[in-house]
């Protein structure tokens, strides 16, 4: 273990902790929960990022002044050196500046996988196959130098490990997590007051708005549920590339009126938003979601919310939904299935609030942030004293 606080260098390259989105959320709670574990954390994010979220104690935030890979390397490698950084913990499928930060530096590093390159591909951003081969080879050699390799859920883990023959013994399985003090159960019709929302049944959707996701799958599935549910309302929060088509096809399947558009919200008050709710949806659909397994971070706020949730049986979330007990399961990609599940839990309010408490109780019983954190620095303690028993990499610690 080691004899002083350990002080770590978080690249979070691809980041822009502005954005309200999945991937900025992970990183800020990751960062400011090891800050307050008393780990000593320098981050790196997004060279497009303008201002310094408030990550409380520990926790210094840096934006490099540009996107190179040399400048990158060598604005890292300053605070590195200048910090006296122990390890380096990079966010990234291709840890191009951890490994060269290795090498020049003598740190061991760690990378942290969160999704697999099907998620530039269904938007429409991925590279030209023709340069895949090579990259998986340099990205294969750069895995096999990294001390550990992180992922969120174990069909992740085991696809990378397969993709990159790795040892079963470097790769870890760290899920996401949630504050539970920030996101706990408020008052529904108090909630409801302060935003200002009309009566009815409630719908809340939190997250972005991209193929994998399945807002389009909810949206198809809303006239079935006011053909059962009168009064029923769907609240979409948050931002993405599918806004507009999904408005567009709100519009022609006339639930317009019905479904609110309520951009993106800073996160500290999504929690207000999902309480609102009578339930919360999380609608994945299968193409590249059953291939890499999930740990959403919208299913454990709902959770540590008190509300109920139905969710497609995708997995990493089936498993989440059947040992809370806090929602129910249906097929991916089946807008009738959906629909009439929804409708049977709206009408239920007894099965509602008990699966509101059992998420609540498994979300504070497993799914923190803390215990998510605690797991991240044990594998960073661990890949410095490998290194060092293995390599005599590091510097002696006083």
């Amino acid at each position: 273990m080691p004899t002083r606080t350990m002080s770590i260098l978080f690249l979070a390259l691809d980041v822009n902790p502005t954005m309200l989105r999945g991937d900025s959320i992970h990183t800020l709670e990751l960062a400011r929960f090891l800050g307050g574990m008393g780990v000593s954390v320098h981050l790196v994010t997004a060279p497009n990022g303008i201002g310094s979220p408030e990550l409380g104690p520990n926790v210094t935030h840096y934006v490099p002044p540009g996107s190179s890979d040399l400048t990158l390397v060598r604005f890292c490698r300053q605070i590195a050196s200048r910090t006296g950084c122990d390890v380096v913990y990079e966010r990234r499928l291709s840890p191009k500046i951890s490994y060269a930060l290795s090498r020049l530096l003598r740190l061991p590093f760690v990378i942290e996988i969160n999704g697999s390159e099907d998620e530039a591909e269904m938007q429409g951003t991925s590279r030209p196959r023709k340069a895949q081969g090579m990259r998986h080879s340099v990205r294969r050699h750069m895995y096999h130098q990294a001390a550990k390799v992180v992922a969120v859920s174990d069909l992740l883990a085991e696809g990378v490990r397969k993709a990159y023959r790795l040892p079963r013994n470097k790769l870890i399985v760290v899920p996401n997590g949630v504050d539970t003090e920030r996101f706990q159960p408020l008052d529904k019709a108090e909630c409801r007051r302060l935003l200002e929302l009309e009566r009815g049944s409630w719908v809340v959707y939190v997250g972005n708005l991209v193929p994998w996701q399945g807002v389009e799958v909810l949206v198809q599935a809303m006239p079935l549920i006011l053909s059962r549910v009168a009064d029923a309302h769907l609240a979409i929060v948050g931002d993405g590339i599918l806004r507009n088509k999904i408005l567009h096809l709100a519009s022609e399947l006339d639930v317009l009126k019905r479904t609110h558009m309520m951009g993106p919200v800073p996160h500290e008050q999504v929690s207000r938003l999902i309480c609102a709710a009578d339930l919360c949806v999380a609608p994945f659909v299968s193409v590249r979601n059953s291939k890499i397994g999930l740990s959403p971070l919208k299913l454990y706020e709902y959770f540590a919310c008190g509300r109920p949730v139905v969710a497609s049986e995708i997995p990493g979330v089936a498993e989440a939904i059947r040992e809370s007990g806090a929602g129910e399961l249906v097929p991916s990609d089946d807008p009738g299935a959906l629909s009439s599940a929804i409708s049977s839990l709206l009408t239920d309010e007894a099965k509602m609030q008990s699966m509101g408490r059992n998420g609540r109780n498994f979300a504070v019983s497993f799914c923190s942030w803390a215990m998510a954190a605690q797991r991240v620095e044990a594998t960073l303690i661990e890949a410095m004293e490998d290194s060092s028993q293995s390599s005599g990499l590091m510097r002696p610690r006083s």
